[in-house]
């Protein structure tokens, strides 16, 4: 017995504890509840509810009553709190409020099996239990709802001398427990235990009231959408039929509003299972759920859309395009116009398309004349009608197909007044090039120019110029392939200016005119085609080809001179090519002053793009000619490096950076391109000219990359700018000392530029060992404000944690030895490498604390002492981590940073209030000396 008398005092320990924290929770409940951080209490409350006690014992009657109170007092607080939480969801009302519910309720139910078993208690209690219980499996805590529901099958058969009342009361209740065990199940994925408890649930249906019939139908239903959406599709028609039953089985006019509804999500998800069968038996009994849904809805679009469904289950009958051409045409009618059923409406369209092409056209006219012309529903017009368009165009040619259509495009254009978006034209014009072309191709060129003709109706105006020019060369080839060259004049004269002075346009009037013996108009296409193709002259070649097949020996002629002008960037061996390019040079920057002098950006771009390829054939050619070849001596070399290098220096500011770059790269080429033995002076010369170059490549590198979208293409603009940096710095080195002092400076402060340039490539390349390298070169140029950009640099890439650590303390060290160093700024990189410290590597950090310790130290003896706030942060955030490692338990590392953060604090110049307020702060921690 001495077991069972030391266990006693133990039980009533423990009950005295719990009605303690009972207490305290009822007056913290409040606030833990409107804050969003209760964790250690919540926490409590979970470790009271798995440890709480199955029964009180008989010695804790005493205390029951106790119990009793404060469980009604917390449950009734609970409801309270929750009504305040302006939300119908669950999941948005705080875990604390369940947490509470749950252990309120066992209290209660250890005060009841304690003696508080007065008449009424238990259905009183076994109510509190279904709700506590229903609240857990909303919120989807399954533990807590078993441990609820566990105490509530206590329950389900009351002891002999419970009162008739509560019996009776009970008794209502039970099969609510049952429904709320069946849903447990469910969420617990033990579907075996859910039919065990649904089974439960039915036999003592004949105490079910309409809301605990329309619980467990929708947690059946539920169950069953689950299982659809599973595609579980046996399971689901059992659990929805289970549904369906239970609901059906209420008188109507005792079941809620929402009962109605439900009934129909019913229906739809067993509908939809039945038909994932795909069985004759249950096709059919889907069809006469659906006929119970129209005979009770009529033409409600869900209806509609299950009887689609219907049509579409793959059977061994034909597909009835008729009726399901007829449901479309009663959803035009009937359905609202939304987005989402608009969507359902061209999907559906869609599948007929594949069966009718004709009777998809017929459901899209009406759609379009019944519904969205006459309510102005124009954002989907547009829609329609290039769907209207994509299924005419996919069937076979018919001329009655072109004349529907163009009867339709008037319509809506006498409708809506103004032709569609340019991205709905251009999207029409795609289609009708397909059948353009394949009409064309085919020799049908009737047919070609009538889809042309088409094209150009006005509700397509906003297509654009160049679209209408390409549909006007397309009716242009047309009549040319049936030799109708009147007609072919009419459509050029009918054509925009801008369209007719198009190099193709213009190639195909050029043909026609040879065709007509219409010189004059020959020779001005001809000139209209050589000013155009700046870059290719495959035109060019092909009038000289149509020329010469024509017979016309004065076109040819001119055709072949025009060509001749564009043989600067390959010209036969018979020319001499840098007497040839100089020549082309010369002139297009004739072009590019005219160019300037009358403000034509336009074409001073094709004309730099133009010097561009001139310089660049001169370095191709050079290239190839290395080592058999003089017809590239040291003064065409002269000519071509000073001429690109004056070019590059007169123009940087107004040349895109590409065409800039592209110069400069030549430039570099020319003076690689130098033979040996040439004088030091020269030599020097072009040392320096090819710095300039270097530095300048690099500038426009930099600006080119940072513009740059294609990140492929940015990644070797980067790549390019490093390999120029290295060719700099390499040339500085090979001159370092041989030059002059005001030279050198300078060359210093270009390289401090490049070196920051060249961080920055490093960074976004990703090339992060490169980077230690970098800062070794940076070491001669005692740059502040270079070692503050390669700092704003590092933190704001993708650097890993310990990279930024190790590059930021090393920019810090060498920007803190500099004589103009400054502090404030050295200061704030000090914070955020100690702030990334933090978060990678505590060893790292705390070093950073002595470097700190020692950077404030120095500070304080100079005109700029260590920033108050950079040290107060420091100082807090050490000594917060301090507290962090006593709390967990690490005391000596605690005494370490703490130790820390009065050294940093003592240098902060708040006449000590800090270091006053850390070591009071530190007192009250009271640490094992």
């Amino acid at each position: 017995m001495a077991p069972v008398q030391s266990a006693r005092p133990e039980k009533n320990k423990r009950l005295k504890t719990i009605l303690s924290f009972a207490a305290d929770l009822e007056s913290q409940l409040p606030t833990a509840a409107a804050s969003k951080t209760s964790g250690t209490l919540s926490e409590e409350i979970t470790k009271q509810i798995s440890s709480f006690p199955s029964k009180f014992g008989a010695l804790a009657a005493p205390k029951c009553e106790e119990a009793d109170r404060i469980g009604t007092t917390i449950w009734n607080l609970c409801t309270r709190l929750r009504r305040d939480v302006e939300t119908d969801n669950p999941k948005d009302v705080s875990i604390i409020l369940l947490l509470a519910r749950v252990f309120s309720f066992l209290l209660l139910d250890g005060a009841y099996d304690g003696g508080r078993n007065a008449p009424g208690n238990l259905a009183r209690l076994m109510k509190i239990g279904i709700k506590a219980g229903k609240s857990c499996i909303e919120r989807k805590e399954g533990n807590l709802a078993q441990i609820v529901l566990e105490r509530v099958a206590g329950y389900i058969k009351p002891d002999p001398g419970v009162t008739p009342g509560d019996k009776e009361a009970c008794e209502r209740l039970v099969p609510e427990y049952y429904v709320l065990r069946t849903a447990l199940a469910w969420h617990r994925d033990q579907l075996e235990l859910a039919e065990h408890m649904f089974q439960l649930s039915t036999s003592s249906i004949q105490s079910f009231d309409s809301n605990t019939a329309e619980g467990l139908a929708d947690v059946l239903y539920e169950m069953g959408k689950d299982l659809l959406q599973k595609q579980q599709y046996q399971l689901a028609v059992k659990w929805l039929d289970r549904s369906y039953e239970v609901l059906n089985g209420q008188e109507l006019d005792r079941l809620s509003i929402d009962a109605s509804e439900l009934r129909t999500s019913i229906m739809q998800s067993l509908i939809k299972a039945l038909l994932c069968l795909k069985d004759l038996e249950s096709v059919e009994r889907a069809r006469s759920l659906v006929n119970l849904l129209e005979n009770v809805f009529g033409d409600k679009l869900i209806v509609l859309l299950l009887k689609l469904e219907i049509l579409s289950v793959p059977s061994m009958e034909a597909f009835d395009s008729s009726q399901y051409s007829d449901i479309l045409q009663r959803m035009t009618r009937s359905m609202p116009i939304s987005d989402v059923n608009f969507k359902l409406f061209m999907f559906h369209v869609r599948k007929l398309n594949e069966k009718s092409p004709n009777l998809a056209c017929k459901a899209l006219d009406d759609l379009l004349n019944l519904r969205m012309l006459k309510e102005e529903r124009e954002e989907y017009v547009e829609r329609l009608l290039i769907t209207r368009l994509w299924i005419t165009i996919s069937q076979k040619e018919c001329p009655e197909a072109i004349v529907s259509l163009h009867e339709l495009f008037s319509l809506i254009m006498a409708s809506v007044k103004k032709p569609i978006s340019s991205a709905a034209a251009h999207g029409a014009h795609t289609l009708l090039w397909k059948r353009i072309e394949s009409s064309y191709t085919s020799g049908h060129f009737e047919m070609a120019e009538k889809w042309c003709k088409l094209a150009t109706h006005q509700i397509f105006e906003t297509s654009g110029e160049h679209n209408m020019a390409r549909i006007s060369r397309k009716l242009l080839l047309c009549a040319m392939a049936r030799k109708d060259v009147g007609v072919a004049r009419e459509i050029f004269s009918s054509m925009s200016k801008g369209a007719q002075n198009e190099a193709m346009t213009r190639f195909l009037m050029y043909k026609i005119a040879l065709r007509c013996g219409e010189s004059e108009l020959a020779a001005e296409c001809l000139q209209f085609i050589s000013s155009a193709t700046t870059k290719d002259p495959t035109l060019l070649y092909a009038c000289c080809l149509d020329a010469q097949q024509s017979g016309n020996k004065h076109q040819t002629i001119a055709a072949l001179q025009l060509v001749l002008e564009k043989y600067g960037y390959s010209a036969p061996s018979a020319i001499h090519l840098p007497s040839l390019l100089r020549t082309t040079i010369q002139l297009i920057v004739s072009l590019l002053e005219d160019s300037r002098n009358s403000a034509a950006s336009d074409n001073m771009e094709v004309s730099v793009e133009k010097l561009c390829r001139a310089f660049e054939g001169a370095v191709s050619s050079l290239r190839k000619a290395l080592g058999h070849d003089t017809i590239w001596d040291v003064r065409e070399l002269d000519w071509f490096s000073k001429n690109s290098y004056n070019l590059v220096i007169k123009n940087i500011s107004t040349w895109s950076p590409r065409h800039s770059l592209r110069i400069l790269t030549c430039c570099i080429a020319f003076i690689d391109h130098y033979p040996k033995g040439i004088s030091d002076q020269i030599s020097d010369d072009h040392c320096l000219r090819k710095m300039f170059c270097e530095f300048s490549a690099t500038t426009a590198l930099l600006a080119l990359a940072r513009g740059e979208d294609n990140l492929e293409v940015q990644l070797q603009d980067y790549l390019d700018l490093r390999k120029h940096v290295d060719s700099f710095d390499c040339l500085l080195q090979d001159k370092n000392g041989l030059l002059g002092e005001e030279a050198e400076e300078d060359l210093l402060r270009k390289l401090s530029i490049l070196i920051v340039f060249d961080f920055e490539a490093a960074c976004h390349l990703k090339a992060w060992d490169d980077l230690p390298e970098i800062l070794i070169k940076a070491d001669c140029c005692k740059s502040q404000r270079m070692y503050e950009l390669m700092a704003d640099c590092i933190l704001c890439s993708q650097a890993p944690t310990q990279v930024i650590v190790s590059v930021l303390k090393r920019i810090v060290n060498a920007a803190w030895g500099l004589d103009t160093m400054d502090v404030q700024k050295l200061a704030k990189y000090m914070r955020c490498l100690f702030q990334v410290a933090m978060l990678d590597n505590m060893e790292v950090a705390e070093q950073l604390l002595d470097q700190a310790h020692e950077q404030a130290k120095e500070a304080a003896e100079t005109d700029q002492p260590y920033p108050k706030e950079e040290l107060e942060w420091i100082a807090t955030r050490s000594f917060n981590y301090a507290v962090d490692l006593y709390c967990a338990g690490d005391e000596d590392g605690c005494r370490n940073w703490a130790a820390k953060a009065l050294n940093i604090a003592h240098y902060c110049s708040d006449e000590g209030a800090l270091e006053r307020l850390l070591q009071s702060k530190l007192v009250v921690l009271k640490l094992d000396s």
